[in-house]
Formats: structure tokens, C-alpha cells, sequence
């Protein structure tokens, strides 16, 4: 597409950071990044959503996603959020589909938060039943068996404990 930047990146028309490239998808540094080591993950073909992708391809996008967190990880992340959006209102600010995978570090100053929506059981239950609804079981198919390839978190040198703060909204 002639007016996607992603599209003249693939292209060579504007220069990028690359670290992971092959014949379907490059990564490169993101140029405006929330934090030291964010990446952009983007086909070279031109999509606009995951769903309009074949889905060998989007398997593919999300394994490639999978291998570059490990790399983050071993760069001295200590956690990583994975961000695509789909539509406008989701954030979608270019019609090219991209995962971000931004890397995170304690006391990091990324906020990606929400104000949180209280719902009682009836409006739970009634979005349940209405999303159900709406779910079609052909769309949800498992792809071939492929050999199985866990790809471990590195586990910290020392002993660390956590104590999580209440809930307050957050992009998990």
C-alpha cells in the first residue's frame, strides 16, 4: 500500500532499527519507544488486522512475538506487555497490523491503565450470554500439529518476592 509506513519500511523507502527479519515479517526498534528495547513486530505484507491475515501467518506473527520476548527477557527486561489493536477506538492508528512489545523494568514510568467498571452478576451474566452468542466455533480452528517448542522465562538469580498492589486498572 502505497501510504503505509509500515508498507515503505518493508519496502526500504524508510529506514529502520531491524533485529528480526525473514520472508513474511520484520522487527525493528520502535522510534518513539515507551521504554529502552520497545519493538515493533510487522508483516511485510500489507494487513490491516491479525484478522484478515492467513492463519499460518498469524501463527507465525505471534511466534516471532514469542522468540523476541525471550530476547527481551535476556536483554534485562523484567517483563514484557504485548499490544496490538484492532480499530480506531482501540488505539489502532495506522491500518497495518503491529504488535508492540514493550519491555518492562522496575519502576518504569509506562502506565497503561483503565479506569476499572464495576458490574453486578446480572450485567456479567447478560454480557456473557450476548458475547457467547456471538462466538462462532469456525472461526476458532486448531492449525496442524507442529512440534512442540516451549521457550522458557529466564529465572532471576537470586530469590525475589513479589507483593502485588490492589488492582486499580491496568492493560492485562
Amino acid at each position: 500500500m502505497e501510504d503505509c509506513v509500515f508498507c515503505a519500511i518493508a519496502a526500504g523507502k524508510i529506514p529502520s532499527y531491524r533485529l528480526y527479519e525473514d520472508e513474511k515479517f520484520m522487527a525493528f526498534l520502535d522510534i518513539y519507544p515507551a521504554n529502552k528495547g520497545h519493538l515493533v513486530i510487522a508483516p511485510k505484507g500489507h494487513f490491516k488486522t491479525i484478522m484478515e491475515m492467513p492463519e499460518q501467518e498469524y501463527s507465525h506473527f505471534f511466534m516471532i512475538a514469542r522468540a523476541l520476548c525471550l530476547a527481551l527477557f535476556e536483554y534485562g527486561a523484567q517483563g514484557v506487555n504485548i499490544l496490538h489493536s484492532i480499530g480506531e477506538a482501540a488505539g489502532q492508528r495506522v491500518p497495518h497490523a503491529i504488535i508492540h512489545l514493550v519491555p518492562r523494568y522496575t519502576g518504569d514510568k509506562v502506565h497503561l491503565v483503565w479506569d476499572p467498571q464495576k458490574m453486578d452478576e446480572n450485567q456479567l451474566k447478560q454480557v456473557q450470554q450476548e458475547l457467547t452468542s456471538k462466538i462462532r466455533p469456525e472461526a476458532i480452528r486448531t492449525a496442524a500439529p507442529q512440534p512442540q517448542v516451549i521457550i522458557e522465562e529466564p529465572k532471576p538469580e537470586k530469590k525475589q518476592v513479589y507483593e502485588l498492589p490492589p488492582r486499580t486498572g491496568g492493560y492485562w
